[in-house]
């Protein structure tokens, strides 16, 4: 059965055979990298290498390395911000970005979105990206949780299997990498983004730094000021809801739904089941129920548009847009798998000997994920603390995908219990315009969360026209112009 998920569905080996496999290489030693010791654990490193433009196409600085967490080992790639000058504080503004999955690389990411440079139309090189992430900040990517990509484990050891055993290990990654490999970054701010299952990686990491900053405020703080979650996994219960009006109303921007009245009476006779169920699983996470839910919702509304995404079928995450080749429908991420299994960038990267070769996705992980109920809970709860605890929080959706809707992230947002539910659900959206033309809809608010505190919390919805689950690949100019403005603290509207 496939998920509901952006990148599960993705995961299967017929794909993976396809990729070159490199010639390994001899173990790189400790002298490729400069290695640092955590000053909080013995059992943490960072091993980190310098880059040049051969490998990313990019005038700023970059590095690569691994976190070595005890048996763990998590794959990095760092960029320097291009237009932000270099200084000698610890105040350079920094942004990690997060694919989702659950088992996506986040060099999906990096080389086919947003990052500073992107795959080449041959797949043997990059080429600059003018619309990266990193204009007005430092750029961080990690292959997480180990397995992925070209994160991996020592031998023996089992694969994480939700989204808070990932979340420990990224926190200590971040609290070492801000305070002793680039304490330019220490006091922040950091912003932590992606999209897709990164609905549930990115509440759960930012619930573990705020929390741990609080328990133990003498170790090396973690400066999270926001997240960004575009297109993202939250609530899976709302993701279902949301398939109905994506697919039988012309609300995503089309000009006919893309299904007859027959389909969607059936699903809309299958949904009050399907929401039934899930928020059973909600109220009680035992995997058993939180699995069945997902079979429900599958079987009576998912499958129909699902079970047809296909090369030469439908396409999940655009549903105006083809599928040009199987369970990914980009033919760009073919590209990048053949680029990163090439000989010359394993040894650029030093890649050691436990990694045979790259995958974009590893359906280990996924079928680890799949084995608890992280699939199918609601991360609302660790979105609500983090608004407690003022963290700013920007939900940004294109409106052509189907995989993480935009109907269902607008009902998620406007049920979520919290201080602000009130002012926000009041408010209606408005159009928003990014380089003098409208670029879709918006509201937010501003909320003292903290009673004898001035600052004010800032929680955000901004939806973008023509675009399908990559934001940042189908209209990239949008979305660098929708950062910079949430770094800026601008308002959209």
């Amino acid at each position: 059965m496939k998920s509901l998920l952006w990148l599960q569905a993705l995961l299967v080996p017929a794909f993976a055979i396809t990729s070159q496999i490199p010639l390994v290489q001899d173990e790189p030693t400790v002298s490729d990298f400069t290695v640092h010791q955590s000053s909080v654990s013995p059992d943490h490193s960072i091993r980190i290498k310098r880059q040049n433009a051969t490998l990313c196409n990019t005038p700023v600085d970059q590095y690569t390395g691994w976190l070595d967490v005890g048996a763990k080992h998590l794959f990095f790639w760092y960029f320097k911000g291009e237009n932000y000058p270099a200084s000698r504080t610890a105040s350079e503004p920094l942004a990690l970005w997060l694919t989702g999955g659950p088992g996506g690389s986040s060099m999906l990411g990096m080389l086919q979105e947003l990052g500073p440079c992107l795959i080449n139309e041959h797949g043997n090189g990059t080429v600059y990206n003018e619309y990266g992430w990193n204009k007005e900040t430092a750029l961080l990517f990690v292959d997480q949780p180990a397995g992925v990509g070209f994160s991996y484990l020592d031998e023996g050891e089992p694969l994480p299997g939700d989204s808070f055993t990932t979340a420990a290990d990224v926190h200590l990654f971040l609290q070492m990498f801000v305070s002793q490999v680039f304490p330019e970054h220490g006091d922040g701010p950091l912003v932590i983004t992606g999209e897709s299952y990164a609905g549930h990686y990115l509440p759960a990491l930012g619930a573990q730094i705020v929390s741990q900053n609080a328990l133990h405020p003498k170790q090396p703080q973690v400066p999270l000021k926001s997240l960004a979650i575009g297109n993202g996994y939250v609530s899976p219960l709302d993701t279902a809801y949301g398939y109905w009006e994506t697919l039988c109303t012309t609300n995503p921007g089309v000009n006919e739904p893309v299904f007859n009245s027959t389909r969607c009476d059936i699903m809309a006779a299958n949904l009050p089941r399907c929401m039934d169920v899930s928020r059973t699983c909600y109220e009680h996470p035992d995997p058993a129920i939180c699995q069945a839910a997902s079979t429900v919702c599958w079987f009576g509304v998912i499958e129909f548009y699902d079970g047809e995404s296909y090369a030469g079928g439908r396409n999940r995450f655009d549903i105006t847009a083809p599928c040009d080749i199987d369970e990914f429908c980009y033919a760009n991420t073919a590209l990048i798998q053949d680029y990163l299994n090439l000989d010359t960038t394993f040894r650029a990267l030093n890649v050691p000997k436990a990694i045979k070769n790259f995958t974009v996705g590893s359906e280990a992980v996924a079928d680890a994920f799949q084995a608890t109920n992280d699939l199918e809970i609601s991360l609302m709860p660790e979105l609500t603390y983090l608004l407690a605890n003022q963290i700013d929080v920007l939900i940004y959706q294109g409106n052509l995908d189907l995989a993480c809707n935009t109907a269902g992230a607008k009902r998620w947002t406007s049920n979520m219990a919290w201080k602000g539910q009130a002012e926000f659900t009041s408010r209606e959206l408005k159009p928003w315009k990014s380089g003098g033309e409208v670029a879709g809809t918006t509201k937010e608010v501003n909320i003292q969360m903290v009673e004898g505190d001035e600052k004010r919390t800032r929680f955000a919805l901004v939806t973008v026209d023509g675009s399908g689950h990559m934001v940042p690949q189908d209209k990239p100019a949008v979305a660098l112009d929708m950062l910079n403005r949430w770094l800026a603290g601008k308002a959209f509207d």
